[in-house]
């Protein structure tokens, strides 16, 4: 490394909090507690970073961990509990690693996600058809939304999300990507969502392009949340209605995969908002050995806090609903919770008015 590159790390690594969102980044980096206060250490090489938090504040709702080493103590931990702040950590690809969560539990919810709920599958698919109507206008999408409303099995309303995918999804192809530097020509617009790596086979996991790449760190956000959304309402993460296990001896969080279905059109909003509105650089992706494409600093700061803001509403509000919807199926009465929209606060607060 020279001299000359030294600087641009310094600027690599400011701001730290975006929003109510506060990332932590680089490598060695430590999350402690020193004097009743959480310290945050972070940063690259000689640049290093220290900020404290007090347990009065109240600007930061979630810590973000995308640093390659580092570690995070039991005392921290807990003080980020205490004071309500969530701790999400993402590997180097974007995938999340790990949620600190704040469990309800209700057995009733758990029971009737293990029954099955046509009625919360249909709500669910019809929150994500619309959305992604509303994203692309695609005729078809429109139709699917219709025939939807008929549905009676989970084949059947798993046949018309797929004919929906194809649609959206080629709705979008050829979107423009625009760098200033000379870049290999397939990351210059978007084709599809699968990959073309042979060595992991086809997945839209696995992305080739920095526009999968910006839509799968953004997807792993919403993930992220859809988990922590889960256990405020008392949802097993487990227990999907839409998604199944694949194999056993993993935790596939099935139920958290079904709630990000709401929040995926808002995501692929956000992100064609993006491109349209910046040229990028060579610098802003790099790829790994093997070929596949990631999002560099400090774009992967920009795409965290927009994919947060983008889903948090939608996903509030789905994750609300179902719960509402499997509580009616139980055959005692479950009280219906917002904990994270505060509807029932503000209807009480409406009636009183």
């Amino acid at each position: 490394m020279t001299d000359a590159e030294i600087p641009e790390l310094a600027d690599i690594f400011a701001p730290r909090i975006i929003g109510p969102t506060l990332i932590v980044e680089g490598f060695g980096a430590k999350l402690t507690v020193e004097r009743g206060q959480l310290a945050i250490h972070d940063g690259f090489g000689p640049h290093r970073r220290t900020e404290k938090l007090s347990r009065i504040e109240r600007r930061v709702e979630r810590i973000i961990v995308t640093a390659v080493d580092g570690y995070v103590t039991l005392d921290a931990l807990r003080w980020c509990r205490d004071v309500g702040i969530s701790v999400v950590m993402l590997d180097p690809a974007g995938d999340v690693l790990m949620t600190s969560e704040h469990p309800w539990r209700d057995g009733r919810l758990h029971r009737a996600q293990a029954l099955g709920s046509p009625k919360a599958v249909r709500y669910i698919m019809d929150r994500k058809l619309t959305g992604q109507y509303e994203v692309s206008g695609h005729p078809r999408i429109k139709d699917g939304l219709i025939r939807l409303h008929d549905a009676e099995d989970l084949s059947e309303i798993s046949a018309i999300e797929a004919k929906a995918s194809r649609y959206y999804w080629g709705s979008m192809r050829g979107t423009k990507v625009n760098f200033r530097d000379d870049v290999p020509e397939h990351w210059k617009t978007f084709q599809r969502r699968s990959s073309s790596l042979q060595a992991t086979g086809k997945t839209p996991r696995k992305a080739v392009t920095p526009f999968n790449a910006m839509l799968n760190l953004a997807y792993s956000i919403g993930y992220a949340e859809s988990r922590l959304a889960c256990h405020a309402l008392g949802l097993d993460t487990e227990l999907g209605l839409l998604h199944r296990p694949k194999e056993s001896g993993r935790s596939h969080h099935s139920m958290t995969l079904d709630l990000v279905e709401v929040a995926r059109p808002y995501v692929d909003q956000m992100i064609l908002n993006v491109v349209s509105e910046r040229v990028f650089t060579r610098r802003d992706f790099y790829e790994t050995i093997e070929g596949q494409c990631t999002v560099g600093s400090p774009l992967d700061r920009e795409i965290i806090e927009r994919a947060r803001e983008a889903v948090r509403q939608p996903l509030a509000e789905a994750a609300e609903d179902v719960a509402h919807i499997l509580g009616d199926s139980c055959d005692v009465r479950v009280e219906k919770r917002t904990p994270l929209t505060r509807r029932n606060a503000k209807r009480r607060n409406q009636c009183k008015g």
